[in-house]
């Protein structure tokens, strides 16, 4: 045989010989990683249809994947990994990946289940997980999650999700331990359905949620109430709210979120509030819910969450307040328009700190479509005793526009008109107290009888005999007011009782 021939054979041996051991190597490592995946699945309580690794394209998909884990249930049409670092896998066992591609994951979360996995052992697995995972970017496609709370046929929240991205996603022995199991970098989430059920008689519902990066915007939020105005009281033995909430824009311009000791903790320093229509209505009908009604500061200072808003402004707004008081006559209405507002430092944060930052409010808006008016507001999260200030001011505003509410709700028709009222409170969860100025002109009232068609002349003489012998076409002085809180009541109540007692005090 020819030297050349030999050397061509040879070279034709070796490459054959290279191929085999490249062949059985692209075996034992496409079967090594494929083991190694579908086995911890497994591990973390999953079934699949099958696992494919092609390890000349670095890739591996797992198809039809489902998994349960402590009451949630994760089902995906295709899980898609591109881009394997085969020599940190071999050489470290660590796992990292350029691409996760996840294709409509369907997330159950059925929290009226029992969760009966033991927490040590959860440690113990968490603990014994040596590997690193880096996965660089990954995409979520599709799909939805839902929480169950009562049964497995009512959804406590939907989301359906339009799109997520996360990059450098990472996951050790460490973050298993956490409640969010991993850390990222970057986040950009799509949703463009989310109903959540709020109560027995409302449920919450959003057009559009986006969260890029830190920035959050959502559209067309509301609040739905299940029942009509009619049917509303028929769930419940004593008065409730029915209200209906409606905000075209909401938007965080640096939104973060973490979990500290088990409580989710969020914060912000701006918040954007746009386009509100809110309609409350209360049935006065029914018994009294007797339960204690905190006030403002309480209420956020025991809230589940801890939040930090620094700043949040709200532009046109609307506020529609609506009192059924008797069975046979129209409910009464009061109204806020063209209302702006701006609040800030809102947190329960650090509450024993001794520059904790008062909460202030500022308001403006139209009453009843014509008078403008102006509230400031300010109190103290951190002070168990909830004291507040509160200040005010009301220009011209003509009495038949407050008959929509004074003539169903208190039985009385009035004439002329206010010109100016000022009010300055303070007060805490038991009393408040503070100076009141009203002027007026030409004002003058009719008690009506009690079926409200007619009116009652000698009654209706007496009170404006009362009010004229006093402060008509005068200026009004300031009157000191004080009220003792009824603490089954709101503090919209306990508001409208020291303004009633300084109107009193002006027109009597």
């Amino acid at each position: 045989m020819k030297r050349t021939t030999k050397i061509a054979v040879g070279t034709l041996i070796g490459i054959g010989v290279l191929a085999l051991t490249l062949l059985l190597l692209n075996n034992y490592l496409e079967t090594r990683i494929r083991t190694s995946i579908e086995e911890n699945l497994k591990k973390a309580n999953g079934s699949f249809e099958k696992v494919d690794v092609k390890l000349l394209d670095r890739s591996a998909e797992v198809t039809n994947p489902f998994f349960t884990v402590k009451g949630k249930t994760l089902k995906v049409d295709a899980i898609q990994l591109d881009d394997i670092q085969l020599w940190d896998y071999i050489s470290q066992k660590n796992i990292i990946v350029g691409d996760l591609h996840i294709s409509n994951p369907v997330i159950k979360v059925f929290k009226f289940q029992e969760d009966n996995v033991d927490s040590t052992s959860a440690k113990k697995e968490s603990v014994s997980f040596k590997n690193k995972v880096l996965i660089k970017n990954v995409n979520i496609a599709g799909g939805s999650l839902q929480i169950f709370e009562k049964d497995s046929s009512s959804h406590k929240l939907y989301a359906k999700i339009k799109d997520i991205k996360m990059e450098q996603v990472r996951l050790d022995a460490k973050t298993l331990k956490e409640t969010v199991p991993f850390n990222y970098d970057l986040i950009l989430l799509k949703s463009d359905s989310v109903f959540y059920d709020l109560d027995e008689r409302h449920k919450l519902g959003a057009g559009d949620f986006v969260m890029d990066n830190n920035k959050v915007l959502i559209k067309d939020l509301k609040i739905i109430p299940r029942f009509s105005k009619a049917g509303h009281q028929k769930t419940t033995p004593v008065e409730k709210d029915r209200y209906e909430l409606k905000i075209d824009s909401l938007s965080m311009n640096n939104f973060s979120w973490s979990m500290q000791n088990d409580s989710l903790k969020i914060q912000n320093p701006l918040t954007k509030i746009s386009g509100v229509y809110y309609d409350i209505y209360r049935d006065k009908l029914q018994p009294d819910d007797t339960s204690i009604k905190p006030l403002y500061s309480e209420m956020i200072r025991k809230m589940p969450i801890l939040i930090q808003l620094d700043s949040i402004q709200i532009n046109r707004a609307y506020l529609r307040y609506e009192e059924k008081i008797q069975a046979d006559r129209e409910s009464g209405v009061v109204d806020f328009s063209n209302l702006n507002a701006q609040i800030k430092n809102i947190t329960n944060l650090n509450l024993t700190r001794k520059n904790f930052p008062k909460t202030v409010l500022i308001a403006t808006a139209n009453f009843m479509q014509q008078a403008p008016l102006k509230v400031n507001m300010e109190f103290d999260i951190s002070d168990r005793s909830d004291r507040f200030h509160i200040t005010g001011n009301m220009g011209r505003l003509a009495a038949d526009k407050m008959n929509n509410f004074m003539k169903p709700a208190m039985n009385i028709e009035a004439k002329g008109e206010i010109l100016n009222m000022y009010f300055n409170f303070y007060g805490n969860h038991t009393k408040g107290s503070g100076d009141m100025r009203l002027e007026y002109k030409d004002f003058k009232i009719e008690v009506l009888r009690k079926d409200g068609s007619k009116k009652n002349k000698i009654v209706s003489a007496l009170a404006n005999l009362i009010v004229k012998n006093k402060a008509i076409n005068k200026k009004a002085n300031y009157k000191e007011i004080s009220f003792i809180r009824d603490k089954t009541k709101s503090f919209w109540n306990y508001l409208w009782n020291l303004l009633k007692n300084g109107a009193l005090k002006s027109f009597l």
